[in-house]
């Protein structure tokens, strides 16, 4: 495996919703630019359909886009996908709007003007615990199934200890 192709492994996928061209670019450039891998849309429609191909790691949604029930939109996400991480692109004026879903489950806003290094900071620290949660999520069903298989060893052993000493 060259060193590119473990870059390319590594590598998180965000999925950008935005009507907004503009921001839809620059957030587009700006990942890019950090290494991971972008896909974008225009509308929440095409952005379930794009989820639901490729199963994006994070979403990063602007206020304009987003429904008016903030259920029904984390709902529609999960039904691809179970653990999603949302982020809302808002300007400071737009986050009475934002309110609803800070209550559900979105993660963190992305302030509008674009903070590139505050931005690529809360990426990575997200990423992070994104990795620590998936090791930790594997640690605990390695424990699950080395409990449950527990007594059929212990019922193993002692037919073998019986079958032995017969």
């Amino acid at each position: 495996m060259s060193l590119q192709d473990d870059f390319r492994k590594h590598r998180t996928r965000l999925l950008v919703i935005s009507k907004d061209g503009r921001l839809r670019n620059d957030l587009v450039t700006l990942l890019t630019g950090y290494g991971y891998f972008v896909d974008y849309v225009d509308s929440r429609i095409g952005g379930l359909r794009k989820f639901r191909e490729t199963k994006h790691a994070i979403v990063i949604i602007d206020v304009p886009t987003l429904p008016r029930e903030p259920s029904h939109f984390f709902r529609s996400f999960r039904v691809y996908s179970r653990n999603p991480i949302f982020l809302i692109a808002a300007k400071d004026e737009e986050m009475i709007k934002v309110e609803p879903y800070l209550k559900k489950e979105v993660y963190d806003i992305v302030n509008i003007p674009l903070k590139m290094v505050y931005l690529n900071f809360s990426l990575k620290r997200l990423v992070d615990h994104m990795e620590r949660m998936r090791s930790n999520e594997f640690l605990k069903t390695a424990i699950i199934l080395a409990a449950l298989a527990t007594p059929i060893w212990l019922v193993l052993m002692y037919v073998l200890f019986l079958w032995w000493n017969r």
